[in-house]
């Protein structure tokens, strides 16, 4: 069955419903109302925009992918988190055409923006020039610095949390995404991209003019692709769906500038003439009035809420002063593309705070505080005693102050990590705030904290970071080079020690040189390196994902590997001064 779709001009876009809506659609007391009328309207199926030949496959992944049919061959952009997703994504792209994919654009270096790629291309493919892959110049070094070489671990922890993973998807857990149904990846793939953009990269693909536009954003390396000859704006996700956008994400990122943010918007998406607009997240819309609507709300949106956080700061308020003050104008509030569902103006303005001040709030007793859990062992001493604090939060839990509640019991848990009373209690507490927020990401917080505390979180639901097909598509030396951030200092004290490594199947060599305490990753092997190890790439990751020397050795006794020069013993001893690998869930409930 095909329905016109509503959502701004009621020409030129049509729906074609495919499946079950993979978000929670009822209602519930211990869900907002509005949260439940957001999940509605991600009913999976496939926009058409009628007469361009461009289709948006909505709803069956957090990301929607965009389709262009061209004269022997199909552009696509953004596939999904996994490739699990991008099969299913792949039967409805059949059912538009047989033409075979010529070539898949990766709007930015998050995981649900590509991770699904060989769903629809692989790495023949690519390697044979019959796809090519299109990308920012810095995507792939974002992938690498936002993974193995960099806080990739600490960040997919704190994705779960934000993004429901291990939820259970019902009134009591994940409701939706946000942005879309959910985020909940199997297998990750990656290819790296072939063509690069810098500012700005003009070509035509199976006869589709394309321009694509870097528009530093949500990400640094954001991608737009504006169809010229059709009047079409892929808008990547410079525009976030139909919610506030992200400035800042609670799971953790670098710095998003919301001035580059609304100049993206204002340099290259408001001064073209598009029809029509598809997010990379939400639903196509259609009319140039309604596109420019949106356009021009978006940047006001996000102008209003820096400009007004840097206007009370330069007045000497602080954060919690902040997220008093700052509130959208109701003709802004009001937007159907501005709801609290995703990104929020509270913990953007603590975010620009930050961003443009840093940490320090100008009082000197937090320069050097005491230790936040001697800290709140000395409250826990002041307000009487470990059972006072029990009941006093209980007598507010009881009159419905859970988040006062939540906070007591804070100092408790942080004194006494086990006390199963307090953990149960501020579970609890956590829950009865976490039901009253509409934004997904801040429930799924709440409702992951909570089962931490009480012990029913289920950690084998866990996103994985090293997925075997990403980490082979990835550089070794880059590989290599995040050894940095496992090195030891107290077992690296004094020490002055180098290491060469020949990657035999990919050409790469790499040194590194273990200085006291810190890492140098080079590009040539040391001239005084205590072992020089050749190995294929399937060595070097055993190495780093299951333990250092077992996977050197191992590949050494399979004949995998040899050594140019030194011996397996000089290399125990190299790696003896690196972290191994731990396996153990990060717990952040319990801080």
């Amino acid at each position: 069955m095909t329905e016109k779709y509503w959502l701004g001009s009621d020409e030129g876009i049509s729906f074609t419903p495919s499946g079950e809506n993979r978000a929670y659609t009822e209602y519930a007391d211990t869900i907002p109302h509005e949260m439940s009328e957001h999940s509605r309207k991600m009913d999976p199926g496939v926009f058409e925009i009628v007469g361009k030949n461009i289709y948006q496959i909505f709803g069956y992944a957090l990301s929607a992918m965009t389709v262009a049919v061209g004269d022997d061959g199909v552009v696509l952009i953004d596939p999904p988190e996994d490739i699990e997703k991008g099969h299913r994504m792949r039967e409805e792209l059949e059912k538009i055409t047989d033409k075979p994919v010529k070539a898949i654009v990766y709007s930015h270096w998050h995981t649900d923006h590509y991770a699904g790629v060989k769903a629809f291309a692989s790495q023949e493919q690519v390697d044979a020039g019959e796809v090519v892959i299109i990308a920012h110049r810095d995507f792939m070094d974002n992938v690498i610095a936002n993974s193995v070489s960099g806080d990739g671990p600490i960040i997919l922890a704190r994705v779960d949390y934000s993004l429901g993973s291990l939820l259970d998807v019902g009134p009591r857990g994940r409701v939706n995404g946000g942005i879309g149904p959910d985020f909940v990846s199997h297998t990750m793939t990656l290819i790296a991209p072939t063509i690069h953009v810098d500012d700005r990269l003009e070509h035509t693909i199976a006869g589709i003019r394309m321009v694509h536009f870097w528009a530093p954003s949500e990400a640094i390396d954001e991608v737009v692709t504006w169809f010229p000859d059709l009047g079409v704006l892929q808008s990547a996700e410079v525009i976030q769906g139909e919610s506030f956008p992200n400035l800042h994400t609670i799971r953790g990122s670098r710095y998003r500038d919301p001035q580059a943010w609304f100049k993206s918007i204002d340099k290259y998406l408001r001064v073209l003439p598009a029809e029509f607009m598809i997010p990379s997240h939400g639903r196509p819309l259609a009319g140039k009035s309604e596109v420019a609507a949106v356009l021009r709300d978006y940047r006001d949106a996000i102008s209003f809420v820096y400009d007004q956080t840097l206007r009370y700061m330069n007045k000497g308020y602080l954060p919690d002063d902040l997220v008093a003050k700052v509130v959208l104008p109701d003709e802004l509030a009001k937007s159907e593309w501005l709801g609290n569902f995703y990104g929020g103006v509270p913990h953007s303005v603590r975010e620009i705070y930050v961003g443009e001040l840093g940490w320090f709030d100008a009082d000197p007793t937090t320069l050097a505080p005491i230790h936040f859990k001697e800290s709140s062992r000395r409250y826990v001493e002041l307000m009487g005693g470990r059972d006072k604090v029990i009941d006093e939060a209980k007598r507010v839990a009881a009159e419905g102050d859970h988040q006062w509640s939540a906070e007591l019991l804070r100092h408790v848990v942080r004194v006494s990590p086990q006390d199963a009373e307090a953990r149960a209690l501020k579970s609890v507490a956590l829950r009865n705030v976490g039901y009253t927020t509409p934004n997904s990401n801040w429930r799924n917080f709440y409702l992951t904290a909570a089962n931490e505390l009480d012990g029913t979180i289920d950690y084998s639901l866990a996103t994985k970071l090293n997925a075997p097909d990403q980490i082979a598509a990835l550089p070794g030396a880059a590989l290599l080079e995040g050894l940095r951030f496992r090195i030891d200092p107290d077992r690296a004290s004094g020490v002055t020690i180098s290491a060469g490594f020949k990657i035999a199947d990919t050409g790469e060599e790499v040194g590194l040189i273990l200085r006291n305490g810190i890492v140098e990753a080079t590009a040539t092997i040391p001239t005084d390196a205590s072992f020089i190890a050749e190995a294929p790439k399937i060595v070097l990751l055993a190495m780093l994902f299951v333990d250092l020397y077992d996977g050197l050795a191992n590949g050494y006794n399979e004949k995998q590997a040899r050594f140019v020069s030194g011996t397996l013993e000089n290399a125990k001893h190299f790696f003896a001064h690196f972290d191994p690998i731990d396996g153990e869930p990060i717990t952040l409930a319990d801080r």
